[in-house]
């Protein structure tokens, strides 16, 4: 009867020691791209040419990030813009599955500006850096 108290005592201390913190999930990244990788906005619309655009107020949008896999749900959110205006940062947003936007009345002023984006989930967080550029005219 004692072998079989050290057997199962012995089992106990080997199911133990297997376990540990596991990260819950998974999130892939590596094939992680825009198929336009880039977009031109206008600085200002022009009321007859983007009459549409601007009735229905519609914003600036990217296509959705692809190739990103991993146990949902998956965030995304704007890392940081690189630019020669960063006080303009805040009038970029992402919404649902790594669309950036910038509103139809948006202020800010021509140049480019390159994003940084992070991709997270319950267990990970990964930085993309300049995986999209947005250029104003």
């Amino acid at each position: 009867m004692r072998e079989v108290y050290v057997l199962i005592f012995g089992l106990l201390l080997l199911v133990q020691a297997g376990c540990h913190d596991v990260t819950v999930g998974y999130l892939e990244t590596r094939e992680a791209v825009y198929q336009s990788d880039s977009m031109i906005v206008k600085a200002e619309l022009d009321p007859d040419w983007d009459a549409r655009q601007i009735e229905f107020q519609i914003p600036w949008q990217s296509t959705s990030i692809e190739g990103v896999q991993g146990t949902a749900p998956i965030h995304y959110s704007i890392k940081s813009i690189n630019s020669a205006h960063p006080e303009v940062a805040d009038q970029f947003t992402m919404q649902g599955k790594g669309i950036i936007e910038l509103p139809w009345n948006h202020t800010v002023p021509p140049g480019r500006y390159v994003i940084n984006i992070r991709v997270s989930n319950e267990g990970y967080t990964y930085a993309l850096d300049s995986v999209f550029t947005v250029v104003v005219k």
